[in-house]
Order: C-alpha cells, then structure tokens, then sequence
C-alpha cells in the first residue's frame, strides 16, 4: 500500500485560498484609522521629500565639482 495523499483540483485549491485570504482580511488585519493614515502619509511624504533633496543637493555638488575639473 502506498501513502499517499489526495490531491485536489488546482481550482479548488485556490477558490478556498481565496476565501481562507478573504477571511483573514476582514477579520484579522487590523486597518488603520483616518489620522493614523493621514499621519503615516505626511510622514513619507517628508522622509521622501528630505532625502530626494539630500541626494539632489550631493548630485548638483558633484556635477559642479565635474564641470569645474573638466573646464
């Protein structure tokens, strides 16, 4: 006798990955409230802001610093 295990079809499969994944959605994600978004929203808006300047500001100095050694 062999040990094996059935195999579902691969659609059953994923209709009840679906609803195992739907389920876990609406019962154990935890979603934030408005201010709690609009707080993590302006947070990386300003992270991203101060390091697209930060890095915008090092490439202007290098492009300058290059421009002069070449002239």
């Amino acid at each position: 006798m062999s040990n094996s295990k059935t195999v579902k079809p691969v659609g059953i499969r994923f209709k009840n990955w679906i609803r195992s994944m739907w389920t876990e959605i609406r019962h154990r994600v935890t979603w934030p409230r408005p201010r709690e978004l609009m707080k993590s929203g302006v947070t990386i808006i300003a992270f991203v802001a101060f390091w697209a300047i930060y890095i915008g500001a090092w490439d202007y100095l290098f492009a300058a610093a290059l421009k002069w050694l070449i002239s």
